[in-house]
């Protein structure tokens, strides 16, 4: 299960969400694949593939492989954690 950081803030500015790490003092732009993520956390890997999947119309290999590459980059960035 990941969940978002607490101490990011975010912003809608219609076609892409930006995320600002308030510790850090970074921002970020999520494309629409990596806003529908975000804005279906609190989600395990499993539920955030298949809702790619159904919204892009990705088969479930492209799909995983595309999900798990945006939640190991919001990781990095410490802008999302485990539970």
């Amino acid at each position: 299960m990941w969940r978002g950081n607490e101490d990011v803030l975010v912003t809608d500015l219609d076609d892409e969400l930006v995320l600002m790490h308030a510790g850090r003092s970074e921002m970020f732009s999520l494309n629409a694949a990596g806003r529908l993520l975000w804005q279906a956390l609190p989600a395990s890997e499993e539920t955030l593939t298949e809702l790619l999947r159904r919204t892009f119309d990705l088969n479930g290999a492209q799909a995983q492989l595309d999900v798990r590459a945006v939640l190991q980059d919001l990781a990095a960035r410490d802008l999302i954690r485990p539970e």
